[in-house]
């Protein structure tokens, strides 16, 4: 199952849904960004489940960012998710967490298809 294309991941708060970031899935390899951080990263998909390796950087300096009750400029996560059509659901959570860190629950929804790029 090919999971390639343009999405939005949202995370569960306490008003709804939180668009975080716009995300390009391809072939395995995650990037995303948004107004504070950006996130690359590598994928597995079996069957209809996906595993995601990422590391996120923040990349706005005035901004005092609370990620998983800690402050961080760099962090690791692992987000295990299940694939649904157009919408990918699972948690993440903070790898090497200092604290007893919660798992966020959190969700890609497809926007589009990569464009074909000609050479």
């Amino acid at each position: 199952m090919s999971i390639d294309g343009i999405w939005v991941l949202e995370i569960a708060g306490v008003f709804g849904w939180e668009r975080l970031s716009t995300v390009f899935l391809e072939k395995g390899r995650y990037l995303g960004g948004g107004p504070v951080f950006f996130t690359q990263g590598k994928y597995v998909v079996k069957k209809n489940k996906a595993t995601f390796d990422l590391q996120i950087t923040k990349h706005k300096s005035r901004d005092r960012t609370v990620v998983y009750g800690e402050i961080r400029k760099q962090f690791s996560t692992q987000m295990k998710a299940n694939i649904k059509k157009d919408k990918i659901v699972g948690t993440m959570r903070l790898v090497g967490a200092k604290s007893t860190a919660e798992k966020y629950h959190v969700r890609l929804i497809k926007k589009s298809d990569l464009p074909k790029i000609s050479k």
